[in-house]
């Protein structure tokens, strides 16, 4: 099943964050707790984390890059041969993760 990662639009007042690190590369599987990646509001570093198993499959945005909340910012699924759709915004449903906010 495709699933999306969105940058969460629960981050209070921020109206941009800034993508520091990817920490798995597309092709990659992830388990329950792996570090997917990180980013930063104007007040906090977040390392988010999945919170279940997935393929990382496409990523839409480089590190450095300032994404708004609420943007998909990754395609995964379950398994690595599922196709993807041609649109970033194209219905899926939302990986489930986790956030380690510091």
């Amino acid at each position: 099943m495709l699933k999306k990662l969105l940058i969460p639009i629960e981050l209070g007042e921020a109206i941009e964050v800034r993508l520091l690190l990817w920490c798995k590369t597309p092709g990659q599987q992830l388990s329950a707790g792996d570090a997917l990646l990180e980013f930063e509001t104007d007040k906090a570093l977040v390392l988010v984390s999945a919170a279940q198993p997935a393929v990382l499959r496409h990523c839409f945005f480089r590190e450095g890059d300032w994404i708004k909340p609420g943007e998909t910012v990754a395609w995964l699924s379950d398994e690595p041969g599922e196709p993807l759709p041609a649109e970033r915004d194209a219905t899926a449903e939302e990986l489930l993760v986790g956030f380690d906010v510091t």
